[in-house]
């Protein structure tokens, strides 16, 4: 049993990132920097609430997951890939009408020290190994426009600007029109917004965040497949820890940093890990993810990234997932890297925390269970 006064590796990263700014990384932090990429003024109002109810995006009954094989990424293949993959799950008709806002949430966690790093040892770009691949981000907003968005948000947390300037993500925001927010900040308003958690919540009633997150009418999930030393595994659904602003210090007493949240030592179980599994949950209950695709073409095992115990092993999947509940790409992305989605509590590849794709299903949030799921295209 894990001693509960343990300080995860992933925390003392998050304080170490956060404790010493640079002058630049503050000004990105703070919604004042990144020029071209941040749209509207920071002294608007936040709204208040969502822009619109959000769908139902998970069916009653069976749920579909489509899958793509791809051994590169390669931008015309990526994206015909995608194209089949939505069609196969129905289309994007009842997600984005003509004119509507996207946002599409990506993961770049751990900022680009670790990824330099991690990219001089491995040899491997970072978009192969533990962070979203450009590439993809390219063809979902690509697919996105094809489809009517009038407006795109990318959507994260970042560590430092470097991150999205050294990797390429800059490049193509720039290159397909879309708007970066750091959901750190809270520009482009003045303030952050409360978000009511509803009535599933679990350890938070309400979340504060960028108010960008009222504004989607379409709210994309756009990871890459990975396992978790906390949570388990992490996809579509994790992904939304980094919807939470860290340097304001909300999610830790006053911390530059959002270790809190994974150390609720007296909630539920006294598990941190459980609870930060049962912080997912709220998560998503508070930003319903519409559609998840998940990157399992080039990707790592071992956990989430390169600072944590053990390393990582680059493994090649060469699959894209996508679908519209969220816990059913998740259930069967975990499947097609080797792991039980159905595995009981404290078991591999939960070994220290609740399952909480199971916990998500009874919920009602989605289908966790494979003989509930009809995987279309591919396989796994």
């Amino acid at each position: 049993m894990k001693n509960p006064n343990d300080v995860h590796e992933q925390e003392k990263r998050e304080l170490n990132c956060y404790t010493h700014f640079t002058r630049r990384q503050f000004l990105t932090s703070a919604g004042l920097a990144t020029a071209g990429l941040l749209a509207g003024a920071c002294g608007k109002d936040c709204p208040t609430e969502p822009k619109k109810t959000t769908p139902k995006v998970y069916p009653e009954g069976s749920s579909k997951v489509s899958t793509a094989n791809l051994t590169s990424y390669d931008l015309s293949k990526v994206k015909s890939s995608i194209q089949t993959m939505l069609e196969q799950i129905g289309g994007v008709g009842d997600l984005v009408k003509s004119g509507d806002t996207v946002g599409i949430k990506i993961n770049l966690t751990g900022g680009a020290g670790s990824a330099s790093s991690y990219e001089r040892s491995s040899g491997l770009p970072v978009g192969e190994t533990y962070w979203t691949n450009p590439v993809v981000l390219q063809a979902v907003c690509e697919l996105m426009k094809d489809a009517g968005a009038g407006t795109i948000y990318v959507l994260e947390a970042i560590y430092d600007q470097d991150s999205l300037d050294d990797f390429g993500y800059t490049d193509v925001i720039n290159h397909v029109g879309a708007t970066f927010v750091d959901l750190n900040g809270k520009a482009p308003y003045a303030g952050y917004a409360s978000r009511s958690v509803g009535n599933k919540k679990l350890i938070y009633s309400s979340l504060t965040q960028n108010g960008v997150l009222n504004d989607l009418d379409c709210f994309i999930s756009l990871p890459k497949a990975k396992l978790h030393l906390g949570a388990g595994v992490t996809h579509g659904m994790k992904n939304l820890v980094g919807t939470l602003p860290v340097p304001c210090g909300l999610y830790n007493n006053g911390a530059s940093n959002r270790a809190a949240i994974h150390n609720h030592h007296n909630k539920y179980d006294g598990n941190p890990d459980s609870n930060l599994c049962r912080v997912v949950i709220d998560l998503n209950n508070a930003t319903p993810i519409n559609l998840v695709i998940n990157d399992a073409v080039k990707t790592v095992l071992g956990s989430e990234g390169p600072w944590n115990r053990g390393g990582l092993t680059p493994k090649n999947f060469n699959r894209l997932l996508a679908g519209k509940d969220p816990v059913a790409v998740d259930s069967v992305s975990t499947k097609l890297i080797g792991y039980n989605p159905m595995a009981a509590d404290l078991t591999n590849p939960f070994t220290t925390s609740i399952n909480y794709l199971k916990l998500a299903n009874e919920l009602g949030m989605g289908n966790y269970d494979l003989d509930m799921i009809e995987v279309v295209g591919a396989g796994i």
